[in-house]
């Protein structure tokens, strides 16, 4: 009984450092991929947009206050965004991977975050697909970064998953990746999320054996069904809400 007892404790301390374990991992691989695909594969295409863009638009201010045409500072500024938005994914990630299949996980992760990213980026207000041209290059371009970003969070976070990186590192380690990320979460205005991945890391850390329960239904058969079909219901929403602003931007951009 005292082996078995052992055992069971044993099992439980394992699973009770996965949480933590899985988001540390997510954030982590989210932070880069927003990094490298959001911060300078995003600055690379603007920069490169530039030249497809009418002499007058050069000079103007763009929605993340950039100016189009020129180098400046403001370039790390989109690296910070990229790599805070991209921690904020990538502990999301985590959260609903449970609902998608193993095998499909960086193709249906590059789709809806082509959905989302494209809602997130393309809206008829402020200036840069007014400034930025031409339209039909510059809306594909902007979906296929946010589903790049997709598919490289999925693909990397699996692979850390599979080859147990940092599976067995203590807990203070685990938290490095939040805590070193915080300031460019807070300076970007993305502080609600973070209060939320931070709970979630609290939760992951000192709760989870005793919300065992809780985690064994998230990841059950009837939830992963339901979260599928929610997932999938959302992306055609988005796509629905693209649709909307690449027209409105199309009018605009004709009556002006």
């Amino acid at each position: 009984m005292t082996v078995a007892n052992e055992a069971v404790r044993t099992a439980e301390d394992r699973d009770t450092g996965s949480a933590l374990w899985k988001l540390s991992v997510g954030a982590t691989v989210g932070a880069l991929a927003g990094l490298l695909v959001g911060g300078v594969g995003g600055r690379l295409v603007m920069f490169a947009l530039r030249f497809t863009s009418p002499d007058s638009s050069m000079g103007k201010t763009t929605d993340a206050k950039s100016t189009i045409g020129e180098w400046s500072l403001k370039t790390f500024g989109l690296l910070e965004t990229g790599i805070a938005m991209g921690l904020q994914v990538g502990a999301l990630y985590i959260l609903v991977r449970p609902w998608l299949n193993k095998g499909h996980r960086p193709l249906k992760t590059c789709l809806f975050g082509a959905t989302a990213g494209g809602v997130l980026f393309i809206h008829p207000d402020g200036v840069d697909y007014y400034a930025v041209k031409p339209l039909w290059l510059t809306v594909p371009t902007f979906i296929l970064l946010s589903a790049g970003f997709g598919y490289l969070l999925s693909l990397w976070t699996e692979r850390a998953l599979d080859a147990e990186l940092l599976r067995n590192a203590p807990s203070w380690q685990l938290w490095i990746p939040i805590v070193v990320t915080a300031p460019a979460v807070v300076h970007v205005s993305l502080l609600p999320p973070l209060v939320l991945l931070v709970v979630a890391a609290l939760l992951a850390t000192f709760a989870q054996g005793r919300m065992r329960a809780v985690v064994s239904g998230w990841r059950g058969p009837v939830t992963s069904w339901i979260g599928s079909r929610l997932l999938f219901l959302l992306a055609l929403a988005n796509v629905v809400l693209i649709v909307r602003a690449v027209t409105e931007i199309a009018n605009k951009s004709q009556g002006s």
